[in-house]
Order: structure tokens, then C-alpha cells, then sequence
């Protein structure tokens, strides 16, 4: 007898519904990244007529500056924009003769406020160096404590750089000679500081034991490069 076969459309277990839900994902992913897209898209479009807009902008305004600059080269008088280049070339000139020119007056009225009424000076020489004017003078000091304290006055003093006393020599009647040496500050031969200072120079006060005191003596020819004076 042959078997009986039974056939049923109808499954017997239950259905599974993971096919399904993977393929809904799928979709709302599609879609999300979908509209990501879309907004990058636009923002793009926009930056881009933006950055179009502000060009077109910066040309505009660098064409009136243009025809602006044009108008004002016009209006100018080739005659007077010469005149004022010349004078202005003149100007700086003269500034740099002024900022590099050098007068002695004011270390000679420096040396003469300066200077002890025990001590006088029998020679002046100088000579430009690469660091300023250096000094090269002779003197006669009545004893070591008078020598002493002119030197206490020009260590003390910005004017003078360097100060050396040498060649000291004790005579008979208690009179030092002696050679000093020194390098001058630039400040105090600059003709433009002198303009722009006052017109007289601070000398330092020395408090001391002896009866000396500083006065205005020193007699300084410049025709012959040597300062006396009488004691």
C-alpha cells in the first residue's frame, strides 16, 4: 500500500521576524546618512556663494580705491610733491650731521666747574676713538690729597669713563705733577644733547675733612690746546 504523503503551506514553527528588522535598520540608516549628505551639500552651496559674494565685494571697493588714489595723484602738483621730497631729503641729512657732530664746549665747562682750586691743568690733547674721545692731559696738584680727591670727583662723574692718574711726581715745594688719562662719555660732546639739555651740568658734591673746595678756575684756549691757570 503506498504511502500517504500530507502537504501543509502552513509552517509549523513559529516565524522569525530578524530579516525584517535588519532590513528596517538597513533603510534608517540609509536614511540618516542620506540626510547628512543633504546638509553638507547646502552648507557647501551657501560657504561657496558667500565666499563668491566677498569677492565680488573686495574687488568692488579695491576698484574705488583705485579710482580714488587716481582722482587724488591727479589733483597733486608734480611740482610741489618734488619740492617736498627734496626738503624732506634735506632734513634727514641734516639730522644726521646734527646726531653725529661734536662739540667741546660743554666738557669745557664740565672741566672748569670741576676742577679743584688746589689743582690746575698745564696741557690738553684728545683723540677720536672707535669709543669716544680720549683724553690725554697734564696737571699740577698742590699734594697727594688734593690729586686724590679730583680723582674721587671724576669717579663719581658719568662724563668721564676710565679716569687714570700716572706719572705722579713729587717736587720740592710739595707740587705733584701727573699725566691722566680718560675716556669721555658721548653724552657730554653731542652737539644734538646739548641742544636738547639744559645748559648747565651737575657736578657731584664730595664731602671731605680738608679745607679744599671746588671752584670755577680753570682758563681753557682752545687755539692752543692747553688749559692754565693761576693759583
Amino acid at each position: 500500500m503506498d504511502p500517504k504523503f500530507q502537504s501543509s503551506f502552513i509552517p509549523k514553527g513559529p516565524v522569525t521576524t530578524s530579516g525584517v528588522a535588519s532590513l528596517a535598520e538597513k533603510k534608517k540608516g540609509r536614511g540618516f546618512f542620506g540626510f547628512l549628505a543633504t546638509v553638507i551639500f547646502i552648507l557647501a552651496i551657501v560657504t561657496a556663494l558667500a565666499v563668491f559674494g566677498y569677492n565680488l565685494y573686495l574687488s568692488s571697493n579695491i576698484a574705488k580705491m583705485g579710482s580714488d588714489l587716481t582722482t587724488a595723484r591727479a589733483s597733486l602738483d608734480p611740482d610741489v610733491i618734488n619740492q617736498i621730497s627734496r626738503l624732506n631729503s634735506r632734513i634727514i641729512s641734516t639730522q644726521e650731521l646734527i646726531s653725529k657732530h661734536t662739540i667741546l664746549s660743554p666738557f669745557f665747562d664740565f672741566l672748569e666747574s670741576s676742577t679743584l682750586k688746589s689743582l690746575r691743568w698745564t696741557s690738553f690733547k684728545y683723540a677720536t676713538t672707535k669709543d669716544g674721545l680720549s683724553l690725554i692731559m697734564e696737571g699740577q696738584a698742590r699734594g697727594y690729597s688734593a690729586l686724590a680727591l679730583q680723582a674721587e670727583i671724576f669717579n663719581k662723574t658719568k662724563y668721564i669713563k676710565s679716569p687714570l692718574f700716572s706719572n705722579l711726581i713729587l717736587d720740592d715745594k710739595g707740587n705733584v705733577t701727573f699725566a691722566f688719562f680718560a675716556t669721555l662719555d658721548p653724552s657730554i660732546v653731542s652737539y644734538k644733547k646739548s641742544l636738547e639739555s639744559t645748559p648747565a651740568i651737575m657736578v657731584p658734591v664730595v664731602s671731605t675733612s680738608t679745607s679744599t673746595s671746588i671752584v670755577s678756575t680753570p682758563i681753557v684756549s682752545t687755539s692752543t690746546a692747553t688749559s692754565t691757570k693761576k693759583q
